[in-house]
């Protein structure tokens, strides 16, 4: 709410800031204009002090001229001072920079007011090489020329009557350039003054244009940004609108309630979804504090959410408290992000009066936490028992292999042969001791796979001479177990990415659960195929299949799935060590059963581009 205010409160400012702009810059101008005409009527008063004086000038000039009167020049020469003191406030201000002391002191001793001779400088040095401006200086320049021409006009003539010349010829001259002199400053003024007055209504004009050019522009300029201002502040609305649809959103989808406590009345306001986490109706609902925690809070944890609460209030940071929550019964989790509201906008006083903040139900997550705490300690039961199995195998191997050893130099003893009743209980022991020993080296087997790399090193493999081998290699148990093998191999050349060796170990240890798992006179078969990118290899066999539910455990480490109870022999670690080993080259192992029919594995590993065929098509072969 508060960022709101201060949004409406910026637009708001932005709406009135261009008419104040607008009436800031129409005073502005208006001091300008009046300036300015001041400065223009400032020089019209000047230039009738200057055209009074060279006047005065030359009327005392022709008095003395005619009286020869003392009096009379020094009368002339008071009046020619004011424009020659205007001739050095001009030259003054034409110098490069303009000498401002010389220009004041000559327009004051030319007569001007003291409260004009600044708008007088004003005038000339930012408007002395604009039209009106330019011309009135030039005509000033020009009359000064013939102030000067009068000056010297009048010491000649004054030279003269002084050594007692009353009639002479060039006496006579001098007299009659008197009055065209005169004539000639007079028109110069007239023109002056013409010029000034002309650029007085033209000032007043371009002034009056401009303010009205400039109230206009400006008015239209505000119009126009009032009205951004106003789509400006509607698209703010919607947005706010969206975020809080955006919100209202992301709390349905989360589960967050907002909250809001008065410490001063000791109230609680809930929105419809807090209220729902605290198994109160889905309504908007106020609520005593000390209902909740005397009546919906765990009891343990009561006393510390109120310590908590305490904490909050007294310190304005956000806070994050997790607590329980009896609901029928049920315990449930809810976090609590909350922080503390201040009297005033700052927080200064340092006295809260209450609390804002939001509601989740954060169970799940406690849960899964709690489970990932259970897998991760059940992970490193795991590791533990097989590095104590991995130890305590290599510790049987040896006095294992002396059983083994010493057992089969007793049955081919010849020197003393055992009886036929000895012989039998030899195999017995004989039996019993290989069956420990491939099942230390299963467990060893399954100990290195924890141990190694995620990943075999894998190369292209002929995938043919490795099924062939691993034939060979059962054939024997398949003839005890009066089970036939069957074999549809590839005449074209097959190439897959594996290693060699554990690929081999895969296929026997494949071929020996459906040939230990079978039936008497049952079949194994063993075919493989290209698919696209991989290559399937098949072992399927007609024992006595699996159940769903064995299906789902049949990759679980020693669980046999109830063949312990059998005759026949295994470790229960064949198959987890065979799909650990397809996952490490890449591969797939997946398994087909019907109960009463047989099993069908497949295993699935990625093909090499075919070759040309070099070699001789291989029949099937079957015993």
């Amino acid at each position: 709410m508060r960022r709101t205010a201060f949004e409406q409160g910026r637009i708001r400012w932005l709406v009135i800031g261009p008419f104040l702009v607008v009436v800031a810059l129409l005073a502005g101008l208006v001091v300008i204009s009046v300036d300015m005409l001041s400065a223009v009527r400032a020089f019209v008063g000047g230039e009738s002090l200057w055209s009074k004086g060279q006047k005065e000038a030359v009327y005392q000039l022709s008095r003395y001229v005619a009286s020869h009167d003392p009096l009379d020049y020094q009368r002339f020469q008071a009046a020619l001072a004011v424009p020659l003191a205007d001739r050095r406030a001009r030259l003054a201000l034409e110098q490069t920079p303009p000498d401002l002391g010389a220009a004041r002191q000559g327009f004051l001793e030319g007569g001007n007011h003291v409260d004009d001779v600044d708008d007088l400088i004003h005038l000339f040095l930012r408007f002395q090489r604009i039209g009106f401006m330019a011309d009135a200086i030039a005509l000033w320049t020009a009359a000064d020329q013939h102030v000067i021409e009068l000056g010297d006009l009048a010491r000649q003539i004054h030279e003269r009557v002084a050594v007692g010349d009353t009639g002479s010829p060039e006496l006579r001259t001098l007299k009659e350039q008197v009055p065209g002199l005169g004539e000639r400053l007079t028109d110069r003024a007239l023109r002056f003054s013409a010029v000034l007055g002309e650029a007085s209504r033209t000032a007043r004009r371009v002034v009056i244009v401009i303010t009205l050019l400039l109230a206009a522009g400006l008015t239209v300029g505000g119009v126009l940004l009032t009205g951004h201002m106003l789509r400006q502040q509607a698209r703010v609305e919607r947005a706010l609108r969206d975020s809080n649809e955006r919100w209202t959103l992301a709390a349905e989808a989360a589960g967050m309630g907002l909250f809001d406590w008065d410490l001063r009345t000791g109230q609680t306001t809930l929105d419809a979804r807090a209220a729902a986490l605290y198994g109160l109706p889905a309504e908007p609902v106020t609520v005593k504090a000390g209902m909740l925690a005397r009546e919906i809070i765990h009891p343990d944890d009561a006393a510390r959410v109120r310590a908590a609460m305490r904490q909050i209030i007294a310190h304005p940071a956000p806070a994050t408290l997790r607590y329980r929550v009896v609901l029928n019964g049920a315990v449930r989790h809810i976090q609590a992000n909350s922080c503390a509201r201040f009297e005033d906008k700052n927080g200064a006083d340092g006295v809260g009066t209450g609390m804002v903040g939001i509601l989740r139900d954060v169970s799940d997550e406690v849960r899964a936490a709690q489970l990932q705490l259970d897998k991760d300690a059940a992970e490193r039961a795991y590791r533990s028992m097989s590095q104590f199995l991995s130890r305590v195998s290599h510790e049987l191997r040896t006095p294992l292999n002396a059983v083994i050893g010493f057992t089969e130099l007793m049955q081919t003893d010849t020197v003393d042969p055992l009886t036929s009743t000895q012989a039998q209980r030899m195999q017995l022991v004989l039996d019993a001791g290989r069956h420990l020993l491939a099942l230390i080296d299963d467990v060893l087997d399954l100990s290195s796979l924890d141990d190694g790399p995620m990943a075999l090193p894998l190369q292209p493999v002929a995938l043919v001479p490795v099924l062939q081998a691993s034939l060979n290699q059962i054939e024997a148990m398949a003839v005890a177990q009066q089970v036939s093998l069957i074999s549809e191999l590839p005449h074209a050349e097959l190439r897959v990415l594996a290693d060699a060796r554990r690929l081999e170990q895969v296929l026997l240890n494949l071929l020996s659960n459906a040939i230990k798992y079978n039936r008497p006179s049952g079949e194994v078969h063993l075919s493989c195929e290209r698919e696209g990118d991989a290559v399937s290899i098949t072992v399927r066999d007609t024992g006595l299949g699996l159940r769903t539910d064995q299906i789902e455990q049949l990759f679980q480490p020693f669980n046999r799935l109830g063949a312990q109870f059998t005759k026949v022999q295994g470790s229960g670690l064949g198959l987890v060590i065979t799909q650990e080993l397809v996952k490490r080259m890449d591969g797939s192992l997946t398994v087909d059963s019907t109960e009463g029919v047989g099993t069908r594995m497949v295993v699935r590993l990625r093909a090499v581009p075919e070759q040309p065929d070099s070699g001789t098509p291989q029949a099937a072969t079957g015993t």
